[in-house]
Parts: C-alpha cells; sequence; structure tokens
C-alpha cells in the first residue's frame, strides 16, 4: 500500500490551500493511504545557521522537524501545495526548507541522514492575482529543494485566481484527474 505525504506550505489550515489538498486526497488510488499536514500547524523553529548539522549530521533543534522529517521519509510520495505569500513560498515553507539543511545533498557530514530513495514529490501552487510566473517561481523552489533531497519533482500544477476555498470549487475535477495520473503511472 502506497504511503503519500501531503504538505499544505502555507500559514492555515482552513483556507484554498486546505481546499486543494483535500480534494487531493479525494484522488489517491484505492488501496493507497494520504496523511495531510499544514507546515502552519508545525513547531518548526528557524534555522539558526549554527552549521552544527554539518559536524554532526543532526540538527541541534528539538522541535516538530525530526517526526515531519519521519513522515516523509515513510511516504511513498509528497505532494506540496504552496501558496504565494508575495510572490514567494510562504515563510512556514522557507523556515522548513532551511532546516532540511540537515538531511540534503549539501551537508558534507559522511553518512548524514537522507530520505529514503525511490519517492517522487509533486506541486501545487497557487495564488490570488492573475501572473502565472509567481505560481511557476514557487514551483520551481519547490524542485529546487527537491533536487538537494534527492527526490525527482515528478509532476506540477498550478492556479491562479485563488482567492478562497470556494474558487477551488471549479477546478476540483482537474485536481483529481491531474492527482489520480500522476500516482497510477509508474
Amino acid at each position: 500500500m502506497a504511503q503519500y505525504l501531503l504538505i499544505n506550505a502555507g500559514a492555515n489550515n482552513h483556507g484554498a490551500t486546505q481546499a486543494i489538498l483535500e480534494t487531493v486526497l479525494q484522488a489517491i488510488p484505492e488501496g493507497s493511504q494520504g496523511e495531510l499536514v499544514c507546515l502552519g500547524d508545525c513547531d518548526i523553529h528557524y534555522c539558526r545557521g549554527c552549521m552544527a548539522c554539518y559536524e554532526t549530521g543532526r540538527c541541534v533543534q528539538q522541535d516538530g522537524m525530526d517526526d515531519l522529517m519521519e513522515r516523509m521519509d515513510q511516504a511513498d510520495g509528497i505532494i506540496f501545495a504552496a501558496p504565494s505569500y508575495w510572490a514567494d513560498v510562504p515563510g512556514q515553507c522557507k523556515v522548513f526548507i532551511d532546516r532540511c539543511t540537515a538531511y540534503g545533498d549539501t551537508n558534507p557530514y559522511p553518512g548524514h541522514r537522507r530520505l529514503r530513495s525511490g519517492k517522487r514529490c509533486y506541486a501545487i501552487a497557487l495564488r490570488t492575482g492573475s501572473r502565472p510566473a509567481e505560481c511557476e517561481h514557487i514551483v520551481e523552489c519547490i524542485r529546487h529543494w527537491c533536487g538537494h533531497m534527492g527526490i525527482p519533482l515528478s509532476g506540477s500544477l498550478y492556479f491562479c485566481g485563488i482567492g478562497g476555498r470556494a474558487d477551488i470549487e471549479p477546478h476540483k475535477v482537474k485536481i483529481r484527474k491531474t492527482v489520480h495520473a500522476w500516482l497510477t503511472e509508474g
């Protein structure tokens, strides 16, 4: 049974980003499971830039990051949904990305913990305005993270003109079809 971790990269678990991921949950193939996590609900502290993880292979901070990394490690696939905050990923997402330094390929510590290989990642971006370049930038940010984590970005999707949960309604069929295709193709 495949397991998917759906990550709401935004600040809250009741807006349009959450509505997209709730729709994604409906598209997960039968026999598979999905778990939805909102970064805004996670206790993840800012990276201190101390570089201790370069010396020990682990972050010195004791917060919710280890639990989230364990969930990501157990998942066969990760689906990020990130809203645009001032034309970029939300602060919670940036903090998460910074804290992945201990696990990424830029960490020189020999044998530091890495995510299990063989998983795939997918990105969904959304914004209230009409310029797709902001959504494309968010997808590229997630692709960049994937590259350092050793996970291929295997698909992406974005939506402009999303101001709230109701704006997702006309896109639900496309979301379900796209996600189902992502997760059922080899």
